[in-house]
């Protein structure tokens, strides 16, 4: 028998045990009052009337308020209640403010984000709004204040971990927004990285490398280098950015069953959790709309009306230049100018940091934007001149998007829409369809295209002297050919488009839709959403052979075989996929480490799809065709043995990370990041899957951020919308991944503006009343 000590000994360690479990679950119980209250009364001090808030078995909420007041008060406190983490990180990147939460690793991050001037933007947006769209976003403010002030329980649990609390939201924070969203992170990053280039290989080699857009391919109108982006700011930029590709196009209805226009669109975004959208449906004066809402700002961003649809993509347009500051050589503190010295303008600036000294910083401001190297002995900087550094009018556009009674008013909106840039596609009841361009073209000098490489700012030639004027930008309404698509390709052939850009996406996806459109028809909804779901590759199709013939080359008859039959679509079943994206990626690794002698360096998949064309390595004049085809012949080696009978989805896999998910522990406690699972696709198919690295398996980081289709002719009874996790940002809440195996597999959720249909669909309402004003 056990001695009295050790059952003492066993019963105090029970105790023990019971104490932790106890405590564990008083702990699981209490950040579960974190989930916000969405059935019931609240009382709530600043509305001027009731507000119903219904929502349907996903948490999407219906919105029915009286006034634009209330509904974008309300839209506020709904945007708190459910992503209210999501809205104070996208503040802490546009403040520059992330060390002070996570810490000594992000002072890098923070230093290049207040250098670059978000919240100075922002601070110069509110000064040029006028004062109904103040007005609007002060109502949307103050509902999300009311939140936090009302709200009961444990905060979000990523602020618990964090060890502080959200400070009061601002109209700067919600201006910011916009500065964030506008961001062109792949500008930037292609741009840096191009100049970098050309410092270690020459300019003559980069060039090489710049590849022009290709004639074959579709337009939408068919008739001294800067530095790197730290890591940390860079995610977090690239979370909230539109720069990824993206799908839209919209078929007229001489090619639909409905008789009517259908809209499509699928933005591609860095795949994050929460989700970067906010689905919702909102009634209030004169607004009736459904859609994709962003937390921190009000208004339907993407979606349709009762009468209106409308979508964006990337237009790839170039609004951001880097120019080469030069000192006085007689005084450090004036830089060269065309009309003469100019005098910095430097402002200071503190980094908070957790568990460190404050860091101070020293920005210096230029007629040509921020000085964003490093260097402070330099005789010569980098600055960066970015077209969202003005103040814009987007808010204004969007609330004009969200009250549009036909097409030519969506259309007319477009031209106060100059930030972020976009495509924006557009249909209406009425049988009405187009394309309009939205952003800011800036007329450099005397009519220069956009640079890639630094320019000198001391001569001046390559000024921004102003935009050029709205109507002259891309746009066609109701075109002969019966649709219009646009999928970050080219706008137009010509002068125009060379003022545009000179980086669009290839033109693969684009060319893809295309065809699908002209070999196809009648459509309806389903039809098209199976669109959006392809994955057949037009790259692989004007490739495959090359593959082939590499594989033939180096004696892999089994690889050649599967590649010959195989179906060009990026199935997760799929061994050809597989075989095809190792070889194409081994292909580039190739190429990369014979310009740069490493593993990394610059080189874009469109400048490797240019040699497969040339078929020779550009920058070796002598022995080019030879080394090309050793090297494709390498890769088919690596390919087979990589691939070795394995499937696409078992080399390539897709998931939502959320920002903290690097930390192990918070990831595995709290369940932060729904995925990983197979993935079909690649970054040039149609359901696009975005992937860097040739080390297989590889990983999705970007992909479609939401799916939306709306048949004009039926608009609350077929299509929907999907976003990759769901509509709460509370890890632990229910509606957190609720929606990721049907976007992931393909499917759409009904959002429907009628109101009796909407209620039948409720599962929960929530009445927010006013409540009586406290005293000044």
């Amino acid at each position: 028998m056990a001695s009295p000590l050790l059952r003492r000994i066993g019963l105090i360690a029970g105790v023990i045990v019971l104490l932790i479990v106890i405590a564990g679950i008083g702990l699981a119980v209490w950040l579960r009052t974190a989930s916000p209250q969405v059935d019931g009364e609240l009382s709530v001090a600043g509305l001027e009337a009731e507000v119903e808030v219904w929502r349907d078995a996903l948490g999407v909420p219906h919105i029915f308020a009286q006034s634009d007041h209330d509904l974008s008060f309300a839209q506020g406190f709904l945007h708190a209640q459910d992503r209210l983490w999501q809205m104070e990180l996208m503040r802490r990147v546009a403040q520059g403010r992330l060390a002070e939460i996570l810490g000594p690793g992000l002072v890098d991050s923070d230093r290049f984000l207040r250098t670059l001037g978000l919240w100075r933007a922002a601070r110069d947006q509110e000064a040029a709004m006028p004062p109904q769209a103040l007005a609007t976003l002060e109502a949307y403010v103050a509902g999300v204040n009311a939140f936090l002030q009302t709200r009961r329980g444990a905060l979000p649990p990523e602020f618990i971990a964090l060890g502080f609390e959200p400070e009061p939201w601002t109209l700067l924070a919600s201006l910011a927004v916009e500065k964030v969203m506008a961001w062109d992170l792949a500008l930037y990053g292609d741009a840096a990285e191009a100049s970098r280039a050309a410092v270690t290989l020459g300019p003559d080699t980069v060039a090489a490398l710049l590849v022009e857009y290709p004639e074959w391919g579709p337009t939408i109108l068919e008739s001294a280098a800067p530095p790197a982006i730290p890591e940390p700011a860079a995610a977090l930029l690239d979370a909230y950015s539109t720069t990824r590709a993206s799908n839209a196009w919209v078929i007229g209805g001489a090619r639909t069953r409905s008789r009517k226009p259908i809209l499509a669109n699928d933005m591609h975004l860095a795949l994050r959790a929460p989700s970067l959208w906010y689905l919702a449906a909102q009634h209030g004066g004169e607004i009736h709309a459904a859609g994709m809402t962003l937390p921190g700002v009000p208004y339907v961003i993407a979606g349709h009306t009762r009468a209106v649809a409308w979508g964006f993509t990337n237009a790839s347009l170039d609004d951001i230049d880097f120019f080469r500051i030069r000192n006085d050589s007689t005084d450090a503190s004036y830089y060269l100018t065309a009309v003469g010295p100019q005098r910095y303008r430097m402002v200071a600036e503190t980094i908070r940091v957790k568990g460190a000294d404050p860091v101070p910083l020293t920005i210096r401001l230029t007629r040509y934007g921020p000085v964003v190297s490093l260097f402070e002995d330099a005789t010569e900087r980098i600055a960066v001149r970015w077209a969202a550094q003005d103040p814009s009018s987007t808010y204004e556009a969007i609330a004009e998007f969200n009250r549009a009674r036909d097409a030519l008013e969506l259309m007319d909106a477009v031209r106060r829409f100059d930030n972020p840039h976009q495509n924006v596609v557009f249909a209406d009841t009425a049988g009405n369809f187009g394309y309009a361009m939205g952003g800011r073209i800036p007329i450099r000098g005397a009519g220069k295209r956009p640079p890639t490489l630094p320019v000198p700012s001391w001569t001046g030639e390559w000024d921004w002297v102003g935009y050029m004027a709205a109507d002259s930008h891309p746009a066609v309404l109701n075109p002969s050919s019966g649709y219009v698509v646009t999928a970050n390709n080219r706008q137009a052939a010509g002068a125009l488009a060379d003022r545009i850009s000179s980086d669009w996406e290839m033109p693969f996806r684009a060319t893809r839709i295309r065809d699908m459109i002209r070999n196809g028809g009648p459509f309806d909804a389903d039809a098209v959403h199976r669109m959006q779901m392809d994955v057949r590759d037009a790259l692989a199709e004007r490739y495959r052979e090359l593959a082939v013939e590499a594989a033939r080359d180096a004696g892999l008859a089994d690889m050649a075989a599967h590649l010959s039959t195989w179906d060009l679509e990026a199935r997760t079943d799929s061994r050809g996929a597989a075989l095809f994206y190792v070889w194409f990626e081994r292909v580039r690794a190739h190429l990369r480490r014979d310009l740069y002698g490493a593993d990394s360096g610059w080189l874009p998949r469109s400048a490797v799809t240019s040699l497969l064309d040339a078929r020779r390595v550009a920058w070796d004049r002598a022995n080019g065709e030879e080394r090309f085809r050793d090297l494709i012949r390498t890769s088919a080696r690596e390919a087979d043995s990589i691939a070795a009978g394995r499937t696409w989805g078992e080399l390539h896999e897709v998931g939502s990370d959320h920002a903290l998910a690097s930390a192990r522990s918070l990831d595995r406690l709290f369940d932060l990041s729904p995925g990983p699972a197979p993935a079909p696709g690649s970054p040039t198919t149609v359901n696009v899957s975005h992937y860097a690295g040739a080390r297989f398996p590889v990983r999705a980081t970007a992909g479609a951020s939401q799916r939306h289709v709306v048949d004009l002719g039926n608009i609350d009874g077929v299509g929907g919308f999907i976003i990759p996790t769901g509509q709460s940002g509370i890890p632990f809440n229910p509606h957190y991944r609720d929606q990721w195996r049907r976007w992931l597999e393909g499917g759409l959720w009904s959002i429907p503006l009628d109101r009796e249909r909407a209620v039948a669909g409720g599962v929960q309402r929530l009445l927010l009343r006013p409540a009586a004003n406290p005293p000044e």
